[in-house]
């Protein structure tokens, strides 16, 4: 079943999860402070991930990344959507 996921490497402790459609999810702020830890300043850490990691398209298999901690989720610009779930 997990076959086919394919893995950021060096984000194994970021890992959260895996979409219905086999594809491997990661937390941004956990990606961040793997970064922090082999040695990049949190600035640093940011641009490496927005650009080299986050920024890279590898297929349709590209993991995801997410902010899941609730501060992050309360930052985010509040929306109203509406959709259409079929008939009324």
């Amino acid at each position: 079943m997990f076959d086919d996921i394919l893995l950021a490497d060096g984000f194994n402790d970021a890992l959260i999860g895996v979409s219905s459609k086999n594809i491997a999810i990661y937390d941004i702020g956990k990606c961040i402070k793997v970064l922090e830890k082999q040695g990049m300043s949190e600035e640093d850490a940011l641009d490496y991930f927005y650009f080299n990691v986050e920024g890279s398209y590898v297929g349709e298999q590209t993991p995801i990344y997410v902010h899941s901690e609730s501060e992050a989720l309360e930052d985010l610009p509040k929306k109203s959507v509406n959709f259409f779930m079929g008939e009324a």
